[in-house]
């Protein structure tokens, strides 16, 4: 992650800091997310209409299942044409090509998150591509270079 002089990195502790962060409601310092990091590059501002709550709920989820599953975080908000781009990526051991798009559906969960200690319900993702799409954009999943990167776009409150 390049840190240029219109990047700013931070790091992020626990849900309700990266909550407030996410939504630019305070400055923080050095801290962990439930035991792992989390990292935020922010390269602009990205101003979208959106239920603060739901937002929160999505971005949560994100961030947790990085950190569950994929050992830290790394949360990067830019813009690209007219969308809002909010990309989670993590370090774990990613997933096959037909679990990309499986995991959206309601109360699946991978076998290899099923063979582990893992608490789950299989309904994360599922409400979190159900908010984005209710506010107008979407959640994929594709492989990073290490791991998986969650991609949330929506659309720009006004045009860039």
């Amino acid at each position: 992650m390049g840190a240029g002089p219109e990047c700013r990195e931070q790091r992020l502790g626990g849900a309700d800091a990266l909550s407030r962060r996410l939504a630019g409601e305070t400055e923080g310092e050095d801290a962990v997310f439930v035991g792992k990091d989390v990292k935020l590059e922010t390269r602009e501002s990205a101003p979208v209409e959106v239920d603060a709550i739901g937002m929160r709920r999505l971005l949560s989820n994100l961030v947790e299942n990085a950190v569950k599953y994929g050992e830290r975080a790394e949360v990067r908000l830019f813009k690209d044409r007219n969308d809002a781009v909010t990309e989670v990526s993590d370090h774990g051991p990613g997933l096959t090509d037909d679990e990309l798009e499986r995991v959206f559906q309601p109360f699946y969960r991978t076998a290899s998150a099923r063979a582990s200690d893992k608490e789950g319900s299989g309904l994360g993702l599922a409400v979190c591509r159900s908010i984005a799409r209710a506010h107008g954009g979407d959640v994929q999943l594709m492989r990073g270079r290490e791991g998986l990167i969650a991609q949330v776009r929506l659309p720009l409150a006004y045009a860039a």
